[in-house]
Formats: C-alpha cells, structure tokens, sequence
C-alpha cells in the first residue's frame, strides 16, 4: 500500500497544475451599451449581446467587431497574455509538480488569459455631418429654384411669335421648262435667276434688287 501510493505521487503532482485547475479554454464575455448588438469575431463566431465565447486560452490574436443599425461599430483586439493568476499557478506547479508539470502549463497556455476580458463597448449613435446636411440643403435649394424657373414664364418670343413677327417674303415663280431657274418676284422685266443650288422654301437674293424672295 505504501509503496502504492509513493508511486502515484509524482501523478498526483503532475496533474495537480495550472492545465487541470484553470484548463485550457477561456470564456470571452461581450458586452454592449446598448444590448442586442450584433458580436463578430474576425476568428468566424457570432453572436448578440450580451454573449460569451470559449476561446483558447493559448492562440493567436483576433478581433471582436460590435455592431447595430443606427450606430458607429466598433472593434477591439484581443490577445492572449500570462496573467497573474496563471503566474501564481505556475509558482506553486514548479513546487509541487516540479519542471514536468511547469512545463506542461506553458505548452497548453493554461498561465495565459485573454485581454480584455470582458470585452464591453459603448455604441455612439451615427449624427449626421454638418457639411452633409448643408450639401443637402444647398441641392434643395437648388431643386426649388430650377423648379421655379421651370414653371416662370419665358421673356423670350415663342417661335410662333417670332414667325408672326418677322417680314414675309414673296415666293419666285418657276420658270416653265428650266428646272433650277425662277423668275424674280421683283424683276418686271422676266429675266431669270438660277436658284439650283437653294432648296426649296429657302431665302434667296434678287441680284438687280438686292431683295429677298422664297424659292418655291
């Protein structure tokens, strides 16, 4: 029996340190003001405030992202350090349990906890920038003057005011069998006026009267 138990002391002594008493794991506390606020791990989990995670308590650093429609999100970065609690542990493991068990602790980071923890933020509501109000005010200006001259109206003449108001002219007479000349509405003594480079309805120039004529 005495020998028995000599033989499992150095068991004992081993399994009595930090990776059996504080284990390796971690939980991660997230907390929001206000709550019900989306929880993002940049390692993949999610979850809602108020809300805890099981991290290990020896691995890499990763980033907690809080977010909720209408505020400013927020992200923290949370690391894994040997904390006081873990050191304590580890001073009493290499009196009881020796180097082995030290060694052990070290390896499975059970001396180490994440920081911070809790992780807890304060959402600020998103507010509008005053230079965003005043774009917005300067466009709703703008709207309402382009509106009103939309519906003011025109000093300029309509083009059937111009038309009313500008000179009629008299319209040349094709002469018979000559395509591209017209007799001068102007000229009583019937001579022609080549107008084959004028489209017809065109303004033309009597060349004796300096007058205009329409070409028909």
């Amino acid at each position: 029996m005495k020998a028995s138990y000599l033989l499992s002391l150095p068991l004992f002594s081993f399994t009595a340190c930090a990776t059996i008493t504080r284990g390796v794991h971690d939980k991660l506390s997230v907390l929001s003001e206000p709550s019900g606020a989306n929880v993002m791990l940049s390692s993949g989990e999610r979850g809602v405030t108020p809300t805890k995670f099981v991290k290990s308590r020896r691995g890499d650093s990763f980033t907690v992202t809080v977010s909720k429609p209408g505020y400013i999100p927020q992200s923290l970065k949370v690391e894994s350090n040997a904390s006081a609690t873990g050191a304590t542990a580890m001073a009493g493991n290499v009196i009881v349990g020796g180097p082995i068990g030290a060694g052990v602790d070290a390896v499975s980071g059970a001396y180490n906890s994440l920081y911070p923890n809790p992780v807890s933020v304060r959402l600020a509501p998103l507010r509008k920038s005053a230079a965003a109000a005043a774009i917005r005010r300067r466009g709703g200006a703008s709207t309402t003057t382009k509106s009103s001259s939309q519906v003011k109206p025109s000093s300029s003449p309509s083009p059937l005011t111009s038309a009313s108001t500008e000179p009629m002219f008299p319209t040349a007479k094709a002469v018979p069998g000559k395509p591209g000349y017209v007799f001068s509405p102007f000229d009583a003594s019937g001579r022609y006026i080549d107008v084959s480079g004028y489209p017809s309805g065109s303004k033309a120039k009597d060349p004796w009267t300096d007058k205009i004529f329409i070409v028909p």
